[in-house]
């Protein structure tokens, strides 16, 4: 009996529905039987240039229907899709292609031309360009071409559900990306657990506004194939234009959103929300930040339709714990808690002496068990080891994913969420949650977003500013005080800066990178407003 993988979703629901949209990009529109069919020739393409079960392929391509069809046709192979950021510089994207052995690649011709020719990395000898054309040395093939190709040869596929479907990079604390290796099964467990627990059927509309080398792109591409949704992708361009991303979503009638916390706050204070009808939006899911009370607030009242989730996860276990907003807070300085964990999770926290928290007050490191624990970090055993771990309270044997977040329970016996380990910093002697400047800087009334960015010092340790975007005219010393009300001494930021924009990477989340970088630099960040 063969096994089910990832990329049987979508032969599924093309059987059962093949006329159902499956992809929505702009006014294109391809229907499960598309999907299906197109997927299916790009996989006999990739199988002529050599790719077998468990060859890495890469995808280098923007958000598009395009690099859907890649992520298909490369899993249809038997092969392990690695997505890569068309952000990122050409050094970290030659890192990764490098250390995954990366066999073969999709690719845009406007991207790959540039990148592979100030790369002094081994690039795959075999590409599928989108955009066709030639690059010297290598074996390309126009991507018209690839799907000319008859689907029927594709070799039978030789993996089973343990073996990796896709390797997702996230930041390391070395400066070198960590590949989490995410097997069949860890994906199905997830994306089985989301369709059931979100609700989503075929009448749904599923944004997909995370880029496709960002873990959110699992629920949005893989819960819309389970059910038979449709999958409406998001321009990359919108991200900084808030006010066209609520016309987006007005127009797309979206019924089901899921993006960082971040992002949600933008719509919050630049989106106009209260000129767009969306009504239709059923399902609201954000992750990744802390959002502010005030933000929430408001996208709560412009969605009035819609159920709003924080849901807390990594790369590395996927969504393990959920927490339903009942209703709008009127507390602009309430925290919202992470929650629970899903169905099929096991979550607990330990402290430093290893015993479980199970009182509000009490802080402890975040454990999560389950099928959707990866497989661990690719051709990294140290790390792996490190995070990876056999059941630490031994009660039943199993692997955990040792999250590295600082937990403590409320009163309702919700986890709340306190900052990274590796976040927490020394100054003048005490130890500090970066996390908990970040949201005292961002309940400020007049404040938009802000966030706490971190710097050696030399006698102090470590020194604090604080950066923020505010709505109107706010005195630096205004925000000093408010911080005082909420912080002890030691946390409030020696100094505020303020910002026209900030700064975001890829997926959306602020760039506290580039923003220490003006900061050691002796440079102010101001950069250029986006609308």
């Amino acid at each position: 009996m063969h096994s089910y993988l990832l990329q049987h979703l979508l032969c599924e629901t093309a059987r059962k529905q093949p006329r159902q949209p499956a992809v929505i990009h702009g006014e294109t529109v391809f229907t499960y039987a598309e999907l299906e069919d197109l997927s299916s020739r790009l996989a006999a393409a990739l199988a002529q240039l050599g790719v077998k079960s468990g060859d890495r392929v890469g995808i280098l391509l923007p958000k598009s229907p395009e690099a859907v069809i890649a992520i298909y046709g490369i899993l249809k192979t038997g092969g392990i899709y690695v997505p890569l950021d068309p952000l990122a510089p050409a050094r970290r994207l030659a890192g990764i292609v490098d250390r995954c052995q990366i066999n073969a690649l999709v690719a845009s011709t406007s991207l790959v031309g540039s990148v592979v020719s100030e790369s002094t990395a081994a690039w795959p000898d075999s590409l599928i360009l989108v955009g066709g054309g030639e690059i010297e040395g290598k074996r390309c093939l126009d991507w018209g071409k690839a799907l000319a190709t008859s689907p029927e040869p594709v070799p039978p596929v030789k993996s089973t559900d343990c073996h990796p479907a896709y390797i997702l990079h996230t930041s390391g604390s070395t400066g070198v990306p960590k590949g989490v290796v995410i097997s069949h099964h860890n994906a199905l467990a997830f994306v089985r657990m989301a369709t059931s627990f979100f609700g989503i059927t075929k009448e749904d509309r599923i944004a997909s506004h995370a880029p496709f080398h960002f873990d959110l792109s699992v629920f949005d591409l893989f819960t819309a194939a389970e059910a038979g949704a449709a999958v409406v992708l998001v321009p990359d361009n919108l991200g900084v234009f808030p006010s066209r991303l609520a016309a987006f979503i007005d127009l797309a009638r979206i019924t089901v959103w899921n993006s960082v916390a971040s992002v949600i706050a933008l719509l919050s204070e630049h989106g106009r929300l209260e000129q767009f009808d969306l009504e239709a939006m059923r399902v609201v899911i954000f992750s990744g930040d802390v959002l502010s009370a005030k933000h929430l607030r408001r996208a709560m009242e412009a969605m009035p339709r819609a159920v709003f989730y924080n849901v807390y996860g990594q790369t590395e276990a996927n969504s393990s714990t959920f927490y339903r907003v009942e209703a709008p807070p009127a507390d602009d300085r309430w925290r919202i808690p992470i929650g629970r964990p899903f169905p099929n999770f096991e979550v607990f926290a330990l402290d430093e002496e290893r015993v479980p928290i199970s009182q509000p007050g009490n802080t402890g490191e975040l454990y999560v068990g389950g099928a959707t624990v990866a497989l661990g970090y690719w051709q990294d055993p140290e790390r792996t080891a490190a995070s990876f771990v056999e059941n630490p309270l031994d009660l039943w044997p199993g692997r955990f994913y040792r999250t590295g977040d600082l937990v403590t329970l409320d009163d309702n016996g919700d986890y709340l969420f306190l900052g990274r380990r590796d976040r927490q910093i020394k100054s003048r002697g005490y130890r500090v949650q970066i996390d908990e400047i970040d949201l005292a800087l961002t309940s400020h009334p007049g404040v938009r977003e802000g966030v706490a960015v971190d710097f050696p010092d030399d006698v102090l340790g470590t020194r604090i500013l604080g950066f923020v975007q505010c709505s109107g005219p706010v005195a630096e010393v205004d925000l000093l005080d408010f911080c005082s009300e909420c912080l002890p001494p030691y946390m409030i930021p020696e100094r505020i800066h303020m910002v026209d924009e900030f700064p975001r990477t890829s997926t959306g989340k602020i760039d506290r990178r580039q923003l220490r970088t003006g900061l050691t630099s002796g440079t102010e960040f101001r950069p250029e407003a986006g609308e």
